[in-house]
């Protein structure tokens, strides 16, 4: 541990992990990541998964940004992924954001 310098993709990470965390409620641990990511499949399918992931007390909120809310989980474990070379950079990952925000209202919802 001595010799690793610090990464900016720990900080991607790091930013997936609370953005996961903030959407569902709950802390999420390195090893339950793959237990939690929301499969591709079809669009129907992946916003039901990500409803079923979010918070309970943000799902009442949530209904009609489906589609906001899974590109927020799908930001979430883009950032957390495993292989540091796949996380976006957080100038990617705040691109993401402000084009939810462009789009629609939606980035209040993350």
């Amino acid at each position: 541990m001595k010799n690793l310098k610090p990464n900016p993709k720990w900080d991607v990470y790091s930013f997936g992990i609370i953005l996961l965390e903030l959407l569902s409620g709950r802390v999420i641990s390195a090893g339950e990541l793959g237990q939690w990511e929301v499969p591709e499949g079809s669009v129907g399918e992946e916003k039901n998964r990500a409803v079923r992931l979010a918070d309970v007390a943000i799902r009442g909120d949530m209904e009609g940004r489906e589609e906001a809310m899974l590109a927020c989980f799908r930001l979430g474990f883009s950032c957390a992924s495993y292989v540091p070379q796949k996380r976006p950079s957080m100038k990617e990952a705040v691109r993401v954001l402000e084009k939810m925000a462009s789009d629609s209202s939606s980035l209040s919802s993350c």
